[in-house]
């Protein structure tokens, strides 16, 4: 057999049957990285909410307990001689108990419990720079972070009909509201950015 006709006998590919072939590829290989970057997505929304909320839920569980618990005064008849809630604002309010049952409350040092327990009477939660903090008064010499990451956070009063009220002495409802962020939040891309909204509404059993 010749050289020539040794060649021509050899299977092969054209051109037009390579070029097919790797469009062909190149359609498969662009529809799995699609499906690659879509669960990649998923998997970093997924991640980033639930980082996003635990630490956020804890504080704001632990507020709601004592929001509820606001306003305990075993002597008092009535109208109770204080506000559960004082100094209330958007960004901020304070917790009053009457913990030694004398029918009044000690806004700068403690007092002892029924249980022998050393209380502040006031505890003041406020938002500002990101962070929600908590400090009652007489026992904590600063402020203590509960929460941080938060890019926003507002409190409002309702009375016993649902109605926003500026006035302490009804207030028997609280909404807390707030958008938090996961603590490393992308920048530079969409991928696997969250913002989650929380609200909570809290009522008062003492009031």
């Amino acid at each position: 057999m010749k050289p020539m006709q040794a060649l021509q006998s050899e299977g092969g590919f054209t051109l037009a049957e390579l070029l097919v072939a790797c469009a062909v590829i190149a359609f498969v290989m662009a529809g799995l990285l699609v499906m690659l970057q879509t669960g990649q997505e998923s998997y970093l929304v997924g991640s980033n909410r639930v980082e996003a909320t635990q630490s956020v839920r804890v504080a704001i569980d632990r507020m709601a307990q004592e929001i509820r618990t606001a306003g305990f005064c075993p002597t008092c008849t009535g109208t109770p001689p204080f506000t559960a809630i004082a100094a209330q604002t958007a960004t901020g309010f304070t917790i009053q108990n009457d913990w030694d049952g004398d029918g009044a409350i000690n806004a700068g040092g403690t007092v002892t419990d029924a249980n022998g327990n050393v209380r502040g009477e006031q505890v003041v939660y406020a938002f500002a720079g990101g962070a929600l903090t908590r400090q009652e008064t007489g026992v904590d010499a600063a402020a203590l972070t509960l929460a941080t990451g938060i890019n926003t956070l507002t409190f409002t009063y309702e009375d016993s009909t649902g109605v926003t009220t500026a006035t302490a002495d009804n207030i028997r409802i609280i909404v807390v509201t707030l958008t938090t962020q996961p603590q490393n939040q992308p920048a530079a891309t969409q991928q696997g950015r969250v913002l989650v909204t929380m609200t909570d509404s809290v009522r008062l059993r003492n009031r």
